[in-house]
Order: C-alpha cells, then sequence, then structure tokens
C-alpha cells in the first residue's frame, strides 16, 4: 500500500540504480541447440568439444581466438540462435543500464587453454559508426570441461568475479563496461569456450553513456524533492535489515545502503542523523518525532505497517526551521535582506538566505491546488510588478520554471502572460509590458520553452474551443522572436558586441526553435475528428487575430495553403449550416489572410457566397477596416450586392444553409437579420461605390411590398440606423411617408369599458379571447347593462347578444349569451392576432411619419442661406420613436 505522504520521495527513490552495475553476471538453462561450423574445420562444433576437434581447431587458429566472418550458423538452427540473443541480452542488460536502444553483433569465439584475458578484447568491427558508438561486451560460455580460469571484473575499487564451474549446467552470461578491466586465472586443465559480444547503441540522439551508471538520476531527484516546500512529509526512514542482536555501525552497511547514503550526500540538501553536523538546537527538535514514513512500506496508519528496529532517518535540510523557531528565522531573513548579505553566524546551521526562505514557506500556506485556480489576468500583475522590481536577470530560472510548469496546464493563460509582458497582444493584454534592458533574452529562453512542451492543444479549464487563442500567441511570440527582437538594438547581448545582423545568425545557433507551422502540423493529428473545421477554427482564426495586433506579421504561405485548402473543401448541407452559424469567428478570419497574402480571387469569394449568403455582408464590413488595401475585395463584394437585390427582399432565395440555421431561430431575429444585411450592403455600397448606393436603393425599395408590415418591420428599422444626411435617408423617408398613405387604417376591436361593471369587464374579457366564439353568463338581475348594449349594437357587424334558454335555479335574474358574429370569408385565430398586431404596427409607423412630414415641411419651408453643410458624420443619425419596434420584433 503506497504511502501518499512521501510518494515524491518514493519516486525519487525509484531512480536509485545499483551502484555496482559495472558488470553484471547471470546464467540461464541451456539455450537452444545452435549448430556452428567452423572455417577449416569438417564437422559442427560439438559441445562440450571433444578432443579431436579441438586439436584440430588449435592448429586452424593457434591464436586461440576465432573471428566472426570465419563462424557460420546454420540456417536450419537461426530461429534458436536469435531467440537466445534475446534471452541473454534481457538476462544482463538491464543491469547496466544503458542509454539508448542495445544492439548486438558477434566479434569473435574464444577457445582458451591457459587463461588469457586478452582474448576477450573486442576485435574490431568494419563499422567506423559501430566502433563510435560501442560501450561494452559480452561474454556467453560455452559447454566446456576445465579447471581454473576464472574471470575478475574490476572498476575503481570494485571487483565481481565470473566462475563457469556451471558451465556444464548452466549458460553462465556476463556483461560490462569497457571501461571495466577484465582478469583471468590461469587454467590448469580443460579449455575455455565462449562467444564474445559486442554491445553497441543503435539509434543514437544524445549523450551515449560509455561508463557505469550514475546516481546522477537519482541525486536531481531528491534534490527536487528537498527543495520543495509543498510536501506533506519530510522526514523519511529507511529500513535497515540489522539482526536485534547487534548493534548499528555504518561501516558494516552494504553496498547497495552505501550507495544510498552517497547519494543522499550528493543531493546536498539531505541531512541524516547521526551522519551530519547538526546543530543542537535542532537535535533537540527532532529526537523523538516520528519519521512521517518509511520508503517501500506502508503508511504509519496502516494495519501492515511493521516499525523497523533500525532505519536511517533523513530530511530536507531548511525543514529543520519547522521544528525549531519560524519567528526568529523570518527575522534573521529580514536583518540579512537589509544588511544585504549573509554574514552571520548561520542561523540554525543555515548559511544560505534561500534555505531559510524555504524552510519558512510551508507556514504561508502556498498550496498548488490554488496557483491552478489562479487565471492569467490575477497572477500577470504579480509577475510583472516582481519583474520590475528586480529584473528579469536575477529571476530568470524562476520564470523559466513557471512558464514550463503552467504551460502543461494552462497553455492560453502562459501566452496571454508573455504575449502581454512582450506589449504584443493589443486586444486581450493582462499586464503592462516589461521594458528593461535585453529582455529579449528572457522571451527567447520562455519561447523555447513554449515549443518543447508537447501536447499544447489541451482544454484549459474555464476555456472551451479555445484553441485559436495558442495559435494566436505562438505566431505572436514568434513574430517577436524572429522579426523585431533581432532590429531592437537595446534587446539582445549580442547586440551590444555585434552588428544587428548577426544576431538571428546568433539565436539560431543557441536556440533551434521549430516554426509555428511545425508545431501545428504536430498538432494537426490530435485533431483528426474534426480536421474539416480545425484548419479554421483554430489556424485559422488564431492567425488573423495576430494579425490584428501585429498587422506586420507575415503570413506563412504553408499555412496559408492550408486554411485556404480547408475552405475550399466540399462541405455537406450540415457542414455548411454550422459554418453559417460560426460566421463571427471563421468567415473574417479567412477573408483577411486571404485579402492580405492576396490570395482572394472570385472563386474562393463565390465559396463565401454558397457557405454565408447575404450573412457575408456584415462580415465584410466588419473587417472593411483592417485590409490596407481593398483593390480586390472591392469589385468582388459590389457585385454580388449588385446581384442580390432580389435576395436580400425575398427569403426563399437565400442559400439552403441559412435558411435551415434561420428556421431554427424566432422569427424576430429573421427580421432584424434583414435589417442588418440591407443596411450593410448600403454601408459597403457608400464605401467601395458610393455612386451606385442611391440607384440600388431605388432598385431594392421598388421590389419590396407596399404593405404595412414591410414599412413597419424593414424600412423603418433601417431609416433608424442611416446617417440622415445621406440621400438614402432621403429616399426611405419619403417612401415611408407615401407608402403609408396608401395603408388603410385597421378596423379597431369593440370598444369596451372593462372598468364600468362586471358585464363590461367579463364582455371585455371574451372579446380579447381570440379563440372564445360565444359567451353564456348569468346577470342576477333580468336586465344587461346599458353600456354593454350600445357597445354591441355599435358593433352589430361583429357582436350580438341574446337571452339564453337555460334553466337558472336562482329565483331571479337570467342567463345571457355573447357571441362572435362570423364574418364574410375566413375568421381564424391568426387572423385576430394579425388585426391587433396591424393596429400596433400603424400606431407606430403613424408616429414616425408625422416626424418625417414635420421635417420634411420644415426643411422644405426654410431656404438655405448658405452653401450646402459638409456631410454629417455618422454619430448624428436623427431619433425617430423606434422604441416601439424593437420591442415588438427583436
Amino acid at each position: 500500500m503506497p504511502n501518499p505522504a512521501i510518494a515524491a520521495y518514493e519516486a525519487a527513490y525509484d531512480v536509485l540504480q545499483e551502484p555496482s552495475a559495472f558488470a553484471a553476471t547471470s546464467s540461464l538453462p541451456h539455450l537452444p541447440p545452435v549448430l556452428f561450423r567452423l572455417a577449416g574445420v569438417d564437422e559442427p562444433v560439438s559441445w562440450p568439444l571433444s578432443n579431436a576437434q579441438a586439436a584440430q581447431i588449435a592448429a586452424l587458429y593457434p591464436n586461440k581466438l576465432i573471428s566472426a566472418a570465419n563462424i557460420h550458423l546454420n540456417e536450419r538452427y537461426a530461429d534458436n540462435y536469435n531467440r537466445m540473443l534475446d534471452e541473454v541480452s534481457d538476462a544482463c542488460l538491464p543491469h547496466l543500464v544503458p542509454s539508448h536502444d542495445t544492439s548486438m553483433e558477434l566479434s569473435h569465439m574464444v577457445v582458451d587453454d591457459v587463461g588469457d584475458a586478452d582474448l576477450f578484447r573486442l576485435q574490431p568491427s568494419n563499422d567506423d559508426v559501430v566502433n563510435a558508438t560501442t560501450f561494452g561486451v559480452l561474454i556467453v560460455l560455452l559447454p566446456s570441461a576445465h579447471t581454473g580460469g576464472v574471470l575478475t571484473f574490476t572498476y575503481g575499487n570494485h571487483s565481481k568475479t565470473f566462475d563457469d564451474d556451471e558451465s556444464l549446467v548452466e549458460t553462465p552470461l556476463a556483461a560490462a563496461f569497457l571501461t571495466t578491466t577484465i582478469s583471468s586465472a590461469p587454467i590448469t586443465a580443460g579449455r575455455h569456450m565462449a562467444l564474445v559480444y559486442r554491445l553497441y547503441y543503435g539509434h543514437v540522439d544524445g549523450p551515449m553513456r560509455m561508463k557505469p551508471n550514475v546516481q546522477d538520476a537519482a541525486v536531481a531527484a531528491f534534490r527536487a524533492v528537498g527543495q520543495s516546500t509543498t510536501q506533506e512529509g519530510h522526514r523519511l526512514g529507511l529500513e535497515l535489515e540489522v539482526p536485534r542482536q547487534y548493534t548499528l555501525n555504518l561501516d558494516e552497511l552494504t553496498l547497495w545502503q552505501k550507495g544510498i547514503l552517497y547519494t543522499f550526500g550528493k543531493s546536498y540538501i539531505v541531512e541524516i542523523l547521526p551522519l551530519c553536523d547538526i546543530p543542537e538546537l535542532v537535535l533537540d527538535g527532532v529526537l523523538g518525532q516520528m519519521p512521517h514514513g518509511f520508503l517501500q512500506m506502508p503508511p504509519l496508519t496502516s494495519n501492515a505497517f511493521e516499525c523497523p528496529s533500525f532505519a536511517l532517518v533523513f530530511w530536507p535540510k531548511h525543514y529543520r526551521v519547522c521544528w525549531v523557531d519560524i519567528d526568529g528565522a523570518l527575522d534573521v531573513v529580514m536583518l540579512r535582506l537589509e544588511r544585504g548579505d549573509d554574514r552571520d553566524d548561520g542561523y540554525l546551521g543555515l548559511f544560505d538566505t534561500r534555505e531559510l526562505v524555504l524552510g519558512a514557506m510551508p507556514y504561508f500556506g502556498v498550496t498548488r491546488s490554488s496557483l491552478v485556480k489562479a487565471k492569467s489576468c490575477e497572477l500577470a500583475p504579480v509577475v510583472h510588478a516582481l519583474l520590475t522590481k528586480h529584473g528579469w536577470e536575477p529571476l530568470q530560472a524562476s520564470m523559466l520554471r513557471l512558464v514550463q510548469r503552467w504551460v502543461q496546464t494552462h497553455p492560453i493563460s502562459t501566452l496571454q502572460l508573455l504575449t502581454s509582458l512582450v506589449g504584443l497582444d493589443t486586444e486581450s493584454c493582462v499586464c503592462l509590458p516589461l521594458r528593461q534592458p535585453f529582455e529579449a533574452e528572457l522571451f527567447k529562453r520562455c519561447y523555447d520553452v513554449v515549443l518543447s512542451t508537447p501536447d499544447l492543444f489541451i482544454e484549459e479549464v474555464g476555456e472551451e474551443d479555445c484553441g485559436w487563442k495558442v495559435v494566436k500567441g505562438l505566431f505572436l511570440l514568434e513574430h517577436y522572436v524572429k522579426k523585431m527582437a533581432p532590429q531592437l538594438q537595446n534587446a539582445n547581448y549580442a547586440s551590444q558586441r555585434l552588428p544587428l545582423s548577426l544576431v538571428p545568425a546568433i539565436d539560431g545557433f543557441l536556440f533551434a526553435h521549430p516554426s509555428v507551422e511545425s508545431v501545428l502540423w504536430s498538432s494537426a493529428e490530435l485533431c483528426q475528428e474534426y480536421a474539416w473545421l480545425y484548419p479554421l477554427d483554430d489556424i485559422g482564426v488564431g492567425l488573423a487575430s495576430a494579425v490584428r495586433c501585429q498587422p506586420l506579421l507575415s503570413l506563412p504561405p504553408t499555412v496559408i495553403d492550408m486554411v485556404l485548402a480547408a475552405m475550399r473543401k466540399p462541405r455537406s448541407v450540415c457542414h455548411m449550416a454550422n459554418m453559417a452559424g460560426r460566421q463571427a469567428d471563421i468567415a473574417p478570419a479567412v477573408l483577411v489572410a486571404a485579402s492580405l497574402s492576396q490570395r482572394l480571387d472570385a472563386a474562393l469569394f463565390a465559396r463565401f457566397v454558397d457557405i454565408y449568403g447575404l450573412q457575408l455582408l456584415p462580415i465584410v464590413a466588419s473587417i472593411a477596416s483592417q485590409l490596407p488595401n481593398d483593390a480586390i475585395l472591392c469589385p468582388l463584394v459590389v457585385t454580388y450586392i449588385d446581384s442580390s437585390v432580389d435576395t436580400l427582399v425575398d427569403e426563399s432565395k437565400w442559400p439552403e444553409p441559412l435558411r435551415m440555421w434561420i428556421d431554427s431561430i424566432d422569427l424576430k431575429v429573421t427580421s432584424k437579420y434583414h435589417v442588418n444585411a440591407v443596411v450593410h450592403a448600403l454601408q459597403l455600397l457608400q464605401r467601395y461605390a458610393p455612386r451606385t448606393v442611391l440607384g440600388y436603393a431605388t432598385r431594392w425599395l421598388a421590389l419590396l411590398p407596399t404593405t404595412l408590415g414591410t414599412i413597419h418591420d424593414r424600412l423603418l428599422p433601417i431609416l433608424s440606423r442611416l446617417d440622415r444626411s445621406s440621400c438614402v435617408y432621403s429616399l426611405l423617408a419619403t417612401a415611408i411617408v407615401d407608402r403609408f398613405a396608401t395603408v388603410p387604417v385597421p378596423l379597431p376591436p369593440p370598444t369596451l369599458d372593462p372598468q364600468h361593471c362586471v358585464q363590461c369587464s367579463v364582455a371585455h374579457l371574451f372579446v380579447t379571447i381570440v379563440q372564445e366564439r360565444d359567451m353564456t353568463w348569468y346577470t342576477g338581475t333580468d336586465r344587461v347593462c346599458t353600456s354593454l348594449v350600445r357597445a354591441v349594437e355599435a358593433d352589430a357587424t361583429r357582436l350580438r347578444i341574446t337571452q339564453s334558454q337555460a334553466q337558472s335555479t336562482h329565483a331571479s335574474g337570467a342567463h345571457y349569451r355573447l357571441q362572435k358574429v362570423p364574418q364574410h370569408g375566413q375568421i381564424s385565430e391568426p387572423e385576430w392576432y394579425d388585426r391587433k398586431k396591424q393596429m400596433r404596427q400603424y400606431a407606430t409607423v403613424k408616429a414616425v411619419v408625422e416626424t418625417l412630414s414635420s421635417q420634411c415641411g420644415d426643411a422644405t419651408s426654410e431656404e438655405p442661406a448658405a452653401p450646402a453643410a459638409k456631410r454629417a458624420r455618422r454619430s448624428q443619425v436623427v431619433h425617430l420613436p423606434f422604441d416601439a419596434i424593437d420591442n415588438e420584433i427583436y
């Protein structure tokens, strides 16, 4: 049962390797039969070797060494031979801990009858690469009868013997590094027979381990854990198997236990009782304290735990602060900071102020969970303040570790922090830019850490479908590192001694930054399920967002090719509808990328029209100001608007994906969408072809119905968004006034005062309920309210009232029946709703027309005494009574 309190120490302990792994010996049951034939020997080699065959071999090979070229394996035994090599490799090589994948190559065979260790030296290979990557030798002793010949492997002060007394029962094996010395005892009878193999690295992609394994990894692991301030357990125990009747003597520890002590000592941050010179104050604090856990043992609270009799107890050195005086430690820290040095007697034996601070940090409650929940907008000002106060150079290592940790779980927040510190993100910056000498050196290293992190496109907590933010940050940082920083004289170390033109070459040597394109290609493999959307939704939107922040950012041709290819790719109706619903993100991004890269043409624009239809107009209007040159886009937009006048009027002509999307939304949005499309069409024409806008508006008006609903739902909302000084405004205002004059006044409903009496209130409710056709009520008297009678008689074509023949249980009073008279033609619920709607529309349009008529009258009665004023600003828009319209249809 693992102990979670010391899990980090357990992980570091697992990294420990056997210190004596300079050589490894083993033995296996006799391997499958393998048939060898030596060049010049009549018969295959027999095991053990017969005297006659031994004499023949000795005559042919007097130097007792048979090269691999003279050893021929019978093909029938190839499988057995390969299986033998696998078993031999598995038995010995893991103990050497090679640094890369290992290959074995037969060097030679030894037939030794004197005990010559030099015979086990490897023969040179014909392959120089193999010679360069050879790190060890593997010896397989074949069955043979002999006396003596014990092999000894020596490395430093350690040695290991290799005796083949069991070679007739089992197959002895030995593997060792080439740095190991091999010696042999004399052979007094019989002979040694052995196969000698070369051990070399097959695929080298880093430093090769050419000597016995060292404890660097374990030392680094224990040092890292010891420097942590958030470990739940920090007093560790390691059980020692010492008989109870003996007193513990450190000199009698096993080689493995001494290796552990060596590792702890090399880590510098671990102290062991009683090996270390610990101050008495600390010793008094630790004596009597139970370890938080024992390595390789169950937790102390487990029923399976048995306390060992002897154990090595150790802990990170700075934790001694926790057992003594936290207040005193902080006082010493403040005194040292004020004084500016560490000159004192070493409080608690800690002369390094950093060690004191690390020992005090657990008391501040700084936990990883709280940092993970924090957002970049919360931490960024703190990071900026620290860098500003202390300078980035003293905090460089801490900053790089922060980026390394944070980018693994919060890539978006990490990139927002870096781009804000650089000063590139003008849309979503989370802190002020960092303006310091040589700051580019910090950001180059941070960028290198980001690019070396796998799986950047992970789902961040609180962020969904935001891969484009990662793409944006990567493009911005690449633009800074490769384009901007080399041109900044005071931002680079090299630029202080060398010309700026040499800075990119030096950076290219120091930082092998892959391009953002290569990072995107590797990440694209994670998005195969939605590959049809990934280049558009993530790469396209992210690149366009980066360009908005930095207009001089270069557009990689390969990225543009991928985005445009995804845009041109045939889509199903469902996918096109999905894209039409996401027009606010994808379409503007792809249009900007295509326009800036000069890749926009009629065919690509037609593809946009097929997908987005009239939704393309507000999209183009939103990006028009971002394009420094709209010579390509202008004629395409004008031509499309001119050809879409019929489509703007008749929604049945809208593209299928657009109709599917609109049909799933309230019709109120449909009306608003039409208004937006027309307004943006007029604005785009005013921008790209101002001479055609009046004629276009006239054509559009001619196609519109002249009904009250059209005036209310289309003309009035459009008029409210136009510049009052524009010619189109005057055209629409005149059309509204003229068309309203021809609209018949809707017939109002019967007038009943619900406050007059109970009968009038009940009758008024009946009239307002469309689905009710008749109503019977009891009056309590023999007469009906005279006001109700007069209202019914005044509207006799639609209402009538009669006395009901229903039997009354009361002594007095009568039942009356109020009915709605069927009208000529169909009378249905929708017509009643339409009638009520028409009354509201009529009242709204009438109020607007009265305002327009008043304005037109004032304008014609006053002759201008001065030249015409300049075109009014867009903000100078007449305020008409359109609030009722917004409340009704939006």
